[in-house]
This record gives C-alpha cells, sequence and structure tokens, in this order.
C-alpha cells in the first residue's frame, strides 16, 4: 500500500505539472491564463491537504489503509465532479 500511495502522488505531481505548463503555455488572453492558473492554485492546494497526511501516513508505516485512502480522495472527488456535470 505504501507503494501505491506514493505513485499517486506522484501522478498528481505529473497531473498538476503538465496542467500548470498547458496552461501556461496555451494561446489565450491574460485574464483567462490568470483565472485557470488560479483554478488550478486551488486544486493543488485542496490536493495537498489530503496528499500530505497521505504521505506522512505511509512514511511511518502506519495506518496504510487510512494513507490510501486519503491518496485516492481527491481521484474520486474529481471523478464525482466532472460525473456531476454530465449528469
Amino acid at each position: 500500500m505504501q507503494k501505491a500511495v506514493y505513485a499517486l502522488s506522484l501522478a498528481y505531481v505529473f497531473l498538476f505539472g503538465w496542467a500548470w505548463y498547458d496552461t501556461s503555455t496555451a494561446s489565450m488572453d491574460a485574464a483567462g491564463r490568470g483565472m485557470a492558473l488560479g483554478f488550478l492554485t486551488v486544486g493543488i492546494g485542496a490536493t495537498a491537504i489530503l496528499i500530505i497526511p497521505a504521505l506522512i501516513l505511509a512514511l511511518s508505516g502506519r495506518a496504510l489503509k487510512w494513507a490510501l485512502g486519503l491518496a485516492l480522495a481527491p481521484a474520486v472527488l474529481l471523478f464525482l465532479v466532472a460525473t456531476a456535470g454530465i449528469l
């Protein structure tokens, strides 16, 4: 379970890094880019609130199920938000 928490954390870093780079280099006006980067910053902060405790629990080797749950929570929330927009 520790490796899964580490892999999810690394996946979030790559995902947000790619989204930040893609938004920064997109051809849009400055106001739209600023708003998009602001939303990304909020998403990164919300993800960090859940990922940092998950990494601390995984590094200490205690409560690995809680650590995995905390690491999966941002992906589950993103999925729920995406499907709520479709439904």
